[in-house]
């Protein structure tokens, strides 16, 4: 086709393009090669960068206009038509390559729309790489937080899907520096409490894919609270807040404190281990379908994470209930599979200070420390005696007739 010399030329000649499809799919199905003509005329260097710019933004426009249309007129769209679309905006790309420092707002566009349609596909680390390759700061143009924050936070979602944690976390950690800034942590505004929530959000994620389990069940509850938040959303953060205070490693101090905000939901199994009750493998099995794949992988014992942390609950709580026990009775009590397997699990809590006690492994016994719930009950009383004590000195310095006269009785 012959190159349009103006913007009036190339506008009707892009009009005409969208329009050339069959009647029942006008676009994207049919004129996917005469598009891809226009964009290569759009950045035809013998026009000036000036005019390549507003015809491939025209252009850009134009094309993600009807494809949108097109996509909100239609819930099924064909296969053909997706991958033309598809096509079209590689094609941008891959022309405009060579010239990416004039072309970066144009750039930005086309990638932004891709990503979209990778994401529609569920072709979720594809629509990461795409936005991976947005020029946010290359230093010749000026991007603004707000955008940062919104490719950044995208990206770690995008990478999460694919539960590709690691790189996540790079981008993570880059939209931090901009979220902790004064106009978006204490903002009111509607899009930058957005921002932030949805930063939170991929936090949790993170943290939770990192099996962090605490630290992510407290950003769940604190996403819970949120009110501007949708009751859907706010619900769907309460649920796994729940499952990560659960898979949590067991602790003496850390869980309790947690599992103390999350007790006011029902959940039989929140429920024993708030109480430091044995749970039992039948008590689980309605809980473990309801976790997600990364929750359920396996560990290097080949054991799951929900087992471990099972497993070391029921330790936790056998110290509640006994002093001493031998580890033959322990490991049937843990449905472990041998004494020795017992032991092993119970020294590195013990090592860890997550469990108080001792082993006595010539006898194959384990003791368990009563000491710190006697020292909060020691403490206890002690503090008790000493108000006690503060009345009565202050009763004989108001009243020393009446302290004598019953000193006398």
């Amino acid at each position: 086709m012959s190159i349009p010399r103006d913007r009036d030329a190339f506008t009707a000649e892009l009009r005409s393009a969208l329009a050339a499809g069959p009647a029942q799919s006008p676009i994207f199905s049919g004129p996917v090669s005469l598009l891809m003509s226009l964009v290569d005329a759009a950045v035809d260097e013998s026009l000036g960068l000036v005019l390549n710019r507003v015809l491939l933004t025209d252009f850009v426009d134009a094309v993600a206009s009807a494809w949108k249309l097109k996509a909100d007129s239609d819930s099924a769209l064909p296969d053909n038509e997706v991958d033309g679309v598809t096509n079209i905006w590689l094609h941008a790309l891959q022309v405009t390559a060579a010239r990416q420092v004039a072309f970066e707002e144009q750039i930005t566009s086309i990638r932004l729309h891709l990503a979209d349609i990778y994401e529609m596909k569920e072709e979720w680390t594809e629509a990461a790489k795409v936005l991976i390759g947005i020029p946010i700061d290359s230093g010749h143009r000026i991007v603004d937080d707000k955008t940062k924050i919104e490719v950044y936070v995208r990206i770690v979602r995008l990478l999460l899907e694919d539960d590709d944690a690691v790189a996540a976390e790079a981008y993570l950690n880059r939209a931090a520096l901009l979220v902790t800034k004064p106009e978006f942590e204490t903002s009111t505004v509607p899009h930058n409490m957005m921002l932030t929530l949805q930063f939170r959000a991929a936090q949790a994620r993170l943290l939770d894919f990192k099996r962090m389990f605490l630290l992510a069940a407290h950003k769940y509850l604190s996403l819970s609270y949120v009110t501007a938040m949708a009751e859907s959303e706010r619900l769907i953060c309460l649920i796994q807040a729940v499952c990560c205070a659960i898979l949590a490693p067991a602790d003496k101090d850390d869980r309790v404190r947690e599992s103390s905000e999350l007790y006011q939901i029902y959940f039989p199994v929140l429920e024993k281990m708030y109480l430091d009750r044995i749970l039992r493998a039948n008590e689980i099995e309605g809980f473990r379908q309801a976790l997600k794949p990364h929750q359920l992988a396996l560990l290097s014992g080949g054991t799951t994470v929900l087992d471990r942390a099972v497993v070391e609950h029921n330790i936790l709580a056998a110290s509640k209930i006994y002093t001493t026990v031998t580890f033959t009775e322990l490991s049937s009590l843990l449905g472990v599979k041998d004494a020795a397997a017992a032991e092993s699990l119970v020294s590195k809590m013990i090592g860890e200070g997550r469990v108080d006690g001792h082993i006595d492994q010539i006898e194959g016994m384990l003791y368990f420390s009563q000491e710190r719930q006697s020292s909060l009950m020691s403490r206890s009383i002690r503090g008790i005696c000493e108000q006690v004590d503060g009345v009565v000195e202050t009763v004989m310095k108001k009243n020393p007739v009446w302290v004598m006269r019953v000193a006398q009785i």
